[in-house]
């Protein structure tokens, strides 16, 4: 199954469940509020996932780059979403997390006697998430929990190799002159688990602390550029950052 239709699969079932006979059966029409609307604002711990594959040629194959690993640095960053939430047990959630700037070093690299890394660079990635919420209990509880199922855009940017690398690239012999590091954008599922808990009884307060955990299917080609004599050739490597994310911040409710 490739990840389009995993991805129709996962929303086909969410809608399914949130919008049972059974479920449509408890909701009256005084319960729907089409003007009902959460506005969040908070931070974000993001940590990717290590599992990528390590740099190749498009052509050959290196040895000392061959059997590298990345390592990707986790960052902090600030988020923020628009909730709207038409009836008690269902909303849609637009979710935005700003740029985290990530660290990037290859592993097990034993081109160097005595060392088993190279610091490798820096890219920067922030990401757009479109979820549909299920909200478990009713609105009287102080604790809404809540479930989402959405897909994600990721946008990395501000990629830059370190100098340690570039100096790698020419002294080897495998590059002329300076490279060139760039990354593209990821369509892929995103999942959260989430709660707001609500200062106050009932709605009567509009405000809410909100944390959430959220697991993100990002991935990408990282294709470093360099000049050889004569035009140019390429290093490549998938790219699965696939990070974790915790949220922590306030809601209001309009």
């Amino acid at each position: 199954m490739n990840k389009a239709a995993g991805l129709s699969a996962v929303l086909a079932l969410t809608l399914s469940l949130i919008t049972t006979p059974s479920a449509r059966a408890q909701i009256q029409a005084s319960d729907i509020d089409l003007t009902r609307f959460y506005l969040r604002l908070g931070v974000s711990f993001v940590y990717p996932d290590d599992d990528a594959t390590s740099l190749k040629y498009y052509l050959l194959q290196d040895w000392e780059l061959y059997r590298t690993h990345w390592e990707v640095e986790e960052d902090t960053t600030w988020n923020i979403s628009a909730v709207w939430r038409p009836l008690p047990y269902a909303g849609l959630e637009l979710l935005y997390i700003n740029g985290a700037d990530h660290s990037l070093t290859v592993e097990n690299f034993r081109a160097y006697p005595g060392r088993d890394f190279i610091k490798f660079g820096r890219v920067a990635s922030s990401s757009a998430n479109l979820f549909v919420n299920w909200y478990m209990l009713d609105d009287d509880c102080l604790a809404q929990p809540y479930l989402g199922i959405g897909v994600n855009y990721s946008d990395f940017y501000d990629d830059a190799l370190n100098s340690d690398f570039q100096h790698y690239l020419q002294d080897s012999g495998i590059s002329t002159g300076p490279a060139k590091f760039g990354m593209g954008h990821s369509w892929g599922a995103s999942a959260q688990l989430g709660i707001d808990w609500r200062l106050g009884r009932g709605r009567a307060s509009s405000w809410m602390i909100n944390a959430s955990v959220m697991y993100t299917d990002a991935n990408t080609d990282g294709v470093v550029t360099y000049p050889i004599s004569p035009g140019y050739d390429r290093l490549y490597s998938d790219f699965e950052t696939n990070p974790w994310t915790l949220n922590l911040g306030v809601t209001y409710e309009f």
